[in-house]
């Protein structure tokens, strides 16, 4: 479940993904337009298996509020690199790392978002210890972080931008059937505030998806939606439809629980 613990690899994914509603999420970090189309891209760079990696990742936003063709002009950037490291603990196996994440606008205003955190995220399989469950083609998959932002000079603790990110929980859970060709996942991250309770939650965001999964591809049908916990503000939300296309070089298919990361922006 770990993965390789020698060699090289690169692996990761390509998407393309369009809001298909969308009242409140806005297209840039200040919370300006409506976010329409997200051009990403994934890549975990191992250089020693699992052992030591390298993950980047990188989110490109448009604003459905521009003219004409101008609704495909990049209008937001979000870049985020770090190092990990995997490692077998229990029935399941274990990541720590830290990464640094910088948000920032392209076409007008000047508001970015950035941050360095560190990070452990536990990673499990329900069919790895239930065999029954594997031989059904199920399995219920995903993993459980705690990060805190040890540098943070303007991440916001709540959608409306107030605040400043201290702690992150988050949990995903996904089951999956018909040998992994169809999945329904969620996923929950909270935030908390260091400029007020640093451990009480000041921000959920919640992500319910649906997903068709036929190697190499994915289709992700989802819904987000990112409130505040402790005092009223502005809410974002939005439903999309994501497609993704996945590479190994190995050659190899990832564990379940480990292929079809797509991250909430």
């Amino acid at each position: 479940m770990a993965g390789a613990s020698e060699g090289t690899n690169v692996s990761g994914s390509v998407m393309l993904g369009s809001a298909i509603y969308n009242p409140t999420y806005a297209a840039r970090p200040d919370n300006t337009g409506h976010a329409l189309f997200r051009y990403a891209a994934r890549a975990d760079i191992d250089l020693i298996g699992s052992r030591l990696s390298i993950p980047i990742d990188v989110n490109v936003f448009t604003d459905r509020d521009q003219p004409g063709l101008a609704i495909m002009k990049p209008t937001e950037f979000d870049v985020i690199a770090g190092v990990t490291s995997t490692w077998p603990l229990g029935p399941g196996a274990i990541e720590i790392g830290s990464r640094v994440e910088h948000d920032r606008p392209i076409d007008q205003g000047t508001f970015t978002q950035t941050y360095v955190d560190v990070r452990s995220r536990y990673l499990y399989s329900v069919a790895r210890s239930w065999a029954e469950l594997g031989k059904r083609g199920m399995d219920i998959t995903g993993w459980v972080t705690l990060g805190c932002f040890a540098v943070n000079p303007t991440y916001a603790a709540r959608p409306d931008n107030s605040g400043k990110a201290l702690l992150r929980y988050a949990l995903h859970t996904e089951l999956s059937i018909l040998d992994d060709l169809l999945s329904f996942g969620i996923d929950g991250i909270m935030f908390t505030d260091r400029e007020s309770a640093a451990f009480t939650p000041s921000e959920l965001d919640i992500t319910p998806e649906i997903i068709l999964h036929a190697a190499p591809f994915e289709l992700h049908l989802a819904y987000e939606r990112d409130l505040p916990l402790d005092r009223a503000g502005l809410i974002q939300t939005y439903a999309y439809v994501l497609g993704a296309w996945n590479f190994d070089f190995r050659k190899e298919p990832d564990p379940v629980e480990t292929r079809g990361q797509v991250h909430s922006p």
